[in-house]
């Protein structure tokens, strides 16, 4: 079918084709248009489209066909589309170009000096001869063994000084022990309160368990008192999230005064807070928990070994709240698992009690100091961060959104995490989370920035047609 003469007084789309009759489904038509013309070069990455409604009356069809064509090129990556702003080209996208730089999941690097893999063999040798191979076979325990709490304990003491340590839960990762709380603790349809910004294994536990998440502003110092205080009025929430040391994504620690504000609050609403800790290790001048503020009541403390020293371990203490003995966290956790494995809580608990997880956490941040330096040299761009922090935080300049970005950095073989991973609420924000431990050495890491940087620079922005 031609394009209908109605269109004559419009613009002309230059990759608009008459359609073909047999050819198959308009809105299928279209996007084969779409894709060849980007194919060629006729359409480039950054390119605008026209609105649905001019296209639609280009073409004499109904604003659905348009609508219904728009959808599935999103879908197949063809476009992006922001409210307010209209659909852009995300260019053709090289499939067939592996990632060889994985910027974007929070792991921490393998010191230069090969002390992981030596200290884990070593590990794993001792604990063979102080254990059955039955012992290490079986499931865990819970409570756990009485040498692998007292590990534990001595691994949270310069958190937590002097703070009681009853009830202490040894499980398989944080956000197993995000999950099991928020099953033992809400029903579908409750409300649970965090940042705008937050860590996205939360998203996707709320969303699983079908809870509403309201976003609570926040500043550079961390979730605002007086915002939180409203927003336990207005929703009736029993339970808070906060990552408040390096937080995930933004970076920012929130300082003293804010913490003890932030405690205050808690215990004046009665609300019960899970505080994921995971980077305090990291740090050498983060200030204590809030759990120290509240005196371990209506808190949950979650301190994760996959952080701050290796990913394979899959351990996270957690402290339930004060006079809570853990037993309705224990009995969610073993609804949805079967526990951590036994081989490797003897490993973890050799490798404190010994002092070569220490050790090994002074080589991670040594590493990380240094990779926060190349990006500080290499990366033109003002980002947020910590000197020893595992990733950094980056606005995008005006001519970037956060969509096309990443795909054209996909394409140059290297992956971040956009705004949009940790946005509980739309727009999210056109930035970017850069994890520097994700590069094998330095030197990767350094090619990657390199690529990023000139990226950032480069304003693929071209005179477009307007349509109206």
């Amino acid at each position: 079918m031609p394009i209908s003469d109605e269109s004559s007084a419009l613009p002309e789309i230059a990759w608009i084709r008459p359609f073909i009759p047999g050819g198959g489904a308009k809105y299928i038509q279209i996007i084969e248009m779409l894709e060849k013309s980007i194919q060629s070069g006729a359409l480039q990455q950054g390119d605008q489209l026209p609105p649905q409604r001019t296209l639609a009356a280009h073409l004499g069809v109904d604003l659905t066909t348009i609508t219904r064509a728009y959808t599935e090129a999103r879908n197949r990556g063809l476009i992006a589309s922001y409210s307010g702003r209209g659909s852009f080209v995300m260019g053709a996208s090289e499939t067939d170009t592996p990632l060889s730089i994985d910027l974007a999941m929070n792991i921490p690097p393998q010191p230069a000096d090969g002390s992981m893999a030596q200290q884990a063999s070593s590990a794993m040798a001792e604990s063979f001869t102080r254990h059955s191979i039955e012992a290490l076979s079986a499931y865990q325990q819970q409570p756990a063994p009485p040498a692998l709490l007292q590990a534990a304990k001595g691994w949270l003491r310069p958190a937590l000084d002097e703070v009681d340590c009853e009830g202490l839960v040894v499980c398989s990762g944080s956000q197993v022990a995000i999950f099991a709380i928020l099953s033992a603790q809400t029903r579908p349809g409750d409300v649970l309160l965090c940042d705008a910004l937050t860590y996205p294994g939360l998203i996707l536990a709320a969303e699983q368990l079908k809870l509403r998440l309201w976003p609570v502003p926040s500043c550079a110092q961390g979730m605002q008192p007086d915002a939180l205080a409203r927003a336990c009025q207005e929703s009736g929430a029993r339970l808070l999230y906060l990552n408040p040391t390096f937080h995930n994504p933004t970076a920012h620690t929130m300082p003293l005064a804010r913490r003890r504000e932030i405690a205050e609050i808690i215990l004046r609403c009665g609300i019960t807070l899970i505080e994921d800790d995971p980077y305090r290790y990291l740090l050498d001048d983060a200030p204590p928990p809030i759990a120290t503020l509240t005196g371990r009541r209506n808190t949950y403390y979650l301190a994760s070994l996959s952080k701050c020293l290796w990913p394979s371990l899959r351990t996270s203490f957690v402290l339930p709240p004060h006079g809570d003995d853990g037993q309705s966290l224990q009995l969610s956790l073993r609804a949805t698992s079967m526990g951590c494995s036994a081989l490797l809580l003897a490993l973890v608990e050799q490798w404190i009690s010994s002092g070569a997880a220490a050790g090994l956490m002074q080589e991670i941040k040594r590493e990380m100091r240094a990779r926060q330096q190349l990006a500080g040299k290499l990366l033109s761009h003002p980002f947020q961060s910590h000197p020893t922090g595992l990733h950094l935080w980056l606005e995008l300049p005006a001519h970037w959104n956060q969509e096309l970005f990443t795909h054209a950095l996909r394409d140059q073989g290297v992956q971040v995490a956009s705004g949009h991973s940790f946005a509980v609420a739309t727009p999210a924000p056109d930035c970017l989370r850069i994890s520097l431990g994700g590069a094998s050495n330095q030197a990767e890491l350094s090619r990657a920035l390199r690529k990023i940087d000139t990226l950032l620079n480069q304003d693929r922005r071209r005179d477009s047609r307007t349509f109206v």
